[in-house]
C-alpha cells in the first residue's frame, strides 16, 4: 500500500519539530510526523510520503528548503514550493494551493508510480488532496484537526465581526472548502466523538461522508512516567537527564520557591487557549498561590514584537496580568524549551512535585496534551467541552470543570493539590490506562484496517463522482503520445476521412491519448462532438485557451489560478468599448470569465488596426494576449493564456515531452499551439495566416485537408502509422 499523505501548513521535519513555535506548529504537526514514523513500520504499508510546502526563508532552518528528507526506508518528507518560498501562515496560502496541487500531479506522473490513497490534514491539504483523488481515482481520507465554523463562533462569541474574521484568517474560503471536501472524502477521520457530532456537525454537509472515531497513539517511551527516576537501576536515556536538569535550571531563574508543588500549563500563545483566563484564577487566589507554583509555557519566542499581531497580544497580556496580581516568584513564563526532549520532563517534573496540568480553554477539539501529561503521571484539570470527556472517560487522569467558572477551577485544582490520595489514584491511572487506549499500534492497525477497506472497494463506488473522472489520472499517466487537435475546419469537414481517424484512436488509445482544442466554450464543443461521433476528448482546451477540462467535465483549477495573475477584464472591456475597428460579441456563449470576444469590421485593413488595438490596450498599461482569427474575430486573453501555452502547461504538468505531442490546426488562433517544440500539423485547407509557417521545423504542412490531413501529418511523425488512409 503506497499512501500519499499532505500536511500543507507549519514547519515539517522529522526530527526537532519546533512544536509550539507558532500556531501552525502545534498538535497537528506532530500527529502527522509520528503517525508516518509509525505507519512505515506495518507491512501492509510499502511506501508513505508526506507532501508538504518547500520553504526557502532565512528566518526558519534550511530544513525545510530540502526538496526529499528520508525518514526512514519506507517514509520520506517531499517538499512542493508554491506562491513565493517565504514561510506563510496557513491563511495566506489559499491562493498558492493549485500551484501546490500541480506539483503533485508533476510528482506522481514524473515518478510512474500512483498513490494507493491520499489523506489530507487541515482544509488546505483536505482541498489539495479532493483534487489529487479526483485525477488519480484514488480514496481521499480527510482529518480536520481543527474546523473553521467552530473558530468563526468563537471569533464571534469574543466581539469579532465576520468581516473582520474574514480578513484575518480567510474564514469564508475555509468554511467553503470543509463544506465541499465532506462532500468528496470517502472517510472522515476524528479522535472523538464530540468532534465528530459537534464540530463536523456544525456543517451543512456533516451527513455526507463516513467517519471514523481512532484517537491518536502516543510515544510511551518518551512519556515514561515520573517514578522512573525515583526506581534504582532503571536506565534513563542521558539526553533525557540533561532534559531535566536543562528546565529545572530554567524555572530557576523565576526565583521558585522549589519545594512547591507545581502547577503546568503547555499551549501555543493563542487567544483560545484562554491562558489569561487561569491566570486570573491563580493571580487571585492568594491560598493557591500559597500551595503551588505556576509556569505557563506558551510556545516558543523570542521578540514579541517580531511575532504575529494576535500572539504579541497573546503574550503581552500575561506579562501585564503577571505584574497586575505582582506574580514575581511564583510565575513561571520561560521563552523557549525543546518540544521532543523537554516536554516529557515538564510533565515528569511537575508530577515528582505532585503538581497539576491544567488548561483553560473552552474547547479542546482532543486534547494531547492531557494524554501525555497522564501518561507520566500528572493528572490534569480541563475544560467538560470536547476531548477531554473522551480522556478522562478512557484514562480516569483528570478533573473536568465549567472552565467559564473560575471559582470551581481553582477549586478543583486545591482539591488535586491537597489530596495524596486522590493525586495518586489519578496519577496511577493515567499511567496505566494511556498505554492501553493511546497506542500507536492501536491506531496504526485501525487506520490500516479502514485504508484498505476503502482501496478495494474504490473500484465499485459511484455514490460520489462519476467512474470515467476517477481514471483521467492513470489514463494520462499511461500514454506515450497526445494528439491535440483544432475542431472546425481541422477534425471536422469531412466524414470520411474522420471516421478513419476516429477509429485509429480508438484502436491506439493504449498510447495515444486524443485532445481538442478549439475557440468554443466547453458545452459547445462536447455537442458539436458528439453530433460528429467523435468520442469525449482526453483533454479539452476552450474558449481559446482559457480553459482546460478532462473527460469533458473536471476542470483543471491549476490552469485558472495560472493565467489569472494580472488579468483586468473589467479595464479591457472599457479600454475597448468604443473601438472603431471591433463590436463586442452578442451572444452570451460568447464571452467567458477569461475571455472576452469581438467581431472585426472585415471593412478595415488588419494590418492597421489590430497594431491599433494593441497600441490602446498597452497605453492603460494592461497585460493580456490578442487572438486575431478567421480575419473576422478577435479575442482578448490573460497574458498567460493561449492554446500553445495550455499544451505546453499539460507537457510540464503531466510529464509528456512535447517532442511526443501532435498538434493540428488550420487558422491564426491555432498559430502558438502549431510553433515551438510541438510537432505542428497545418492541414491543407489552412487559412493564409499560417503560410508565414512554411519551413519552420516541427511544423508539416498537409497535402489533404481536414481529418485527412491530420492523419497524414501523423504518419509523418510517428512513421508508424498502422491504418491505410
Amino acid at each position: 500500500m503506497y499512501i500519499l499523505t499532505i500536511n500543507i501548513h507549519g514547519l515539517i521535519r522529522s526530527e526537532n519539530i519546533e512544536f509550539g513555535r507558532d500556531a501552525d506548529t502545534g498538535g497537528q504537526t506532530r500527529y502527522v510526523i509520528d503517525l508516518v514514523k509509525n505507519i512505515s513500520t506495518y507491512p501492509e504499508i510499502s511506501r508513505i510520503d508526506l507532501a508538504t510546502r518547500l520553504i526557502r526563508d532565512k528566518t526558519v532552518s534550511a530544513d525545510y528548503s530540502r526538496e526529499i528528507e528520508r525518514i526512514n526506508d519506507k517514509s520520506r518528507i517531499v517538499r512542493f514550493g508554491c506562491g513565493s518560498g517565504k514561510y506563510l501562515h496557513k491563511e495566506k496560502l489559499w491562493p498558492h494551493l493549485d500551484e501546490f496541487t500541480d506539483k503533485i500531479i508533476s510528482y506522481i506522473s514524473k515518478q510512474k508510480k500512483i498513490p494507493d490513497l491520499v489523506y489530507g490534514h487541515y482544509a488546505d491539504a483536505g482541498y489539495v488532496s479532493m483534487q489529487i483523488a479526483s485525477i488519480f481515482g484514488i480514496p481521499f481520507v480527510f482529518a480536520g484537526h481543527s474546523l473553521g465554523h467552530n473558530k468563526l463562533s468563537f471569533l464571534l462569541e469574543n466581539g469579532w465581526s465576520r468581516k473582520r474574521a474574514d480578513k484575518e484568517f480567510a474564514l469564508e474560503t475555509r468554511i467553503r472548502n470543509e463544506e465541499e471536501i465532506m462532500l468528496n472524502t470517502d472517510l472522515v477521520v476524528a479522535s472523538t466523538e464530540y468532534e465528530k457530532e459537534k464540530l463536523y456537525g456544525m456543517y451543512a454537509n456533516s451527513d455526507a461522508p463516513d467517519y471514523v472515531i481512532i484517537p491518536p497513539g502516543l510515544d510511551l517511551e518518551q512519556f515514561f512516567p515520573y517514578y522512573n527516576y525515583e526506581m534504582p537501576g532503571d536506565i534513563i536515556p542521558e539526553v533525557q537527564k540533561q532534559a531535566q536538569h536543562r528546565i529545572s535550571n530554567e524555572m530557576k531563574r523565576f526565583h521558585f520557591n522549589s519545594d512547591k508543588p507545581l502547577i503546568l500549563s503547555l499551549c501555543r500563545p493563542d487567544a483560545r487557549k484562554n491562558i489569561d483566563v487561569l491566570i486570573d484564577i491563580y493571580g487571585r487566589d492568594k491560598e493557591l498561590q500559597s500551595m503551588a507554583n505556576l509556569a505557563i509555557f506558551a510556545g516558543i519566542r523570542g521578540d514579541i514584537n517580531d511575532m504575529p499581531e494576535a500572539e504579541q497580544q497573546v503574550l503581552t497580556d500575561i506579562l501585564l496580568q503577571m505584574d497586575k496580581y505582582d506574580l514575581y516568584g511564583k510565575l513561571a513564563i520561560p521563552k523557549n524549551h525543546d518540544p521532543s526532549t523537554e516536554v516529557p520532563e515538564l510533565y515528569r517534573i511537575a508530577a515528582l512535585k505532585k503538581g497539576v496540568f491544567v488548561s483553560a480553554s473552552y474547547l479542546e477539539t482532543f486534547g494531547l496534551t492531557f494524554v501525555e501529561a497522564s501518561a507520566a503521571g500528572l493528572p490534569f484539570v480541563a475544560t467538560n467541552q470536547g476531548g477531554p470527556v473522551d480522556i478522562v472517560n478512557n484514562c480516569e487522569s483528570g478533573v473536568l470543570v465549567d472552565i467559564s467558572n473560575p471559582d470551581e477551577v481553582g477549586a478543583k485544582i486545591k482539591e488535586i493539590l491537597s489530596d495524596d490520595e486522590l493525586w495518586t489514584e489519578l496519577s496511577d491511572k493515567g499511567i496505566n490506562n494511556t498505554r492501553a487506549v493511546y497506542t500507536w499500534q492501536h491506531h496504526c492497525e485501525k487506520l490500516i484496517h479502514e485504508f484498505n477497506q476503502l482501496i478495494n472497494k474504490k473500484a465499485n463506488d459511484i455514490f460520489k463522482i462519476d467512474p470515467s473522472m476517477l481514471t483521467i489520472g492513470k489514463r494520462l499517466d499511461a500514454i506515450s503520445h497526445l494528439l491535440i487537435v483544432d475542431i472546425d475546419d481541422t477534425l471536422i469537414g469531412e466524414k470520411a476521412s474522420l471516421d478513419l481517424l476516429i477509429e485509429y484512436i480508438k484502436e491506439n488509445k493504449s498510447w495515444l491519448g486524443f485532445g481538442v482544442a478549439t475557440g468554443r466554450n466547453i458545452e459547445s464543443a462536447l455537442m458539436i462532438l458528439e453530433a460528429h461521433g467523435v468520442p469525449y476528448p482526453d483533454i479539452a482546451i476552450t474558449s481559446v485557451g482559457t480553459e482546460i477540462y478532462y473527460q469533458g467535465k473536471l476542470q483543471d483549477k491549476g490552469w485558472i489560478t495560472h493565467i489569472k495573475k494580472d488579468w483586468r477584464p473589467e479595464r479591457v472591456c472599457q479600454a475597448l468599448e468604443k473601438n472603431p475597428y471591433i463590436t463586442v460579441q452578442k451572444l452570451p456563449e460568447a464571452q467567458r470569465e477569461f475571455k472576452k470576444s469581438y467581431d472585426f469590421d472585415r471593412s478595415c485593413d488588419p494590418a492597421q488596426a489590430i497594431p491599433d488595438i494593441h497600441a490602446v490596450l498597452a497605453a492603460r498599461k494592461l497585460k493580456y494576449s490578442l487572438i486575431f482569427s478567421h480575419g473576422s474575430y478577435v479575442d482578448i486573453l490573460p497574458y498567460r493564456a493561449a492554446k500553445g501555452k495550455a499544451i505546453r502547461y499539460l507537457s510540464n504538468k503531466w510529464k509528456i515531452p512535447a517532442e511526443r505531442i501532435m498538434t493540428a490546426g488550420n487558422s491564426g488562433n491555432d498559430y502558438d499551439m502549431l510553433t515551438g517544440n510541438l510537432n505542428g500539423i497545418v492541414v491543407a485547407n489552412h487559412e493564409s495566416d499560417l503560410e508565414s509557417l512554411k519551413r519552420t521545423s516541427h511544423i508539416y504542412f498537409a497535402q489533404e485537408p481536414y481529418a485527412g490531413g491530420i492523419l497524414e501529418g501523423m504518419r509523418h511523425f510517428l512513421k508508424k502509422i498502422k491504418k491505410e488512409v
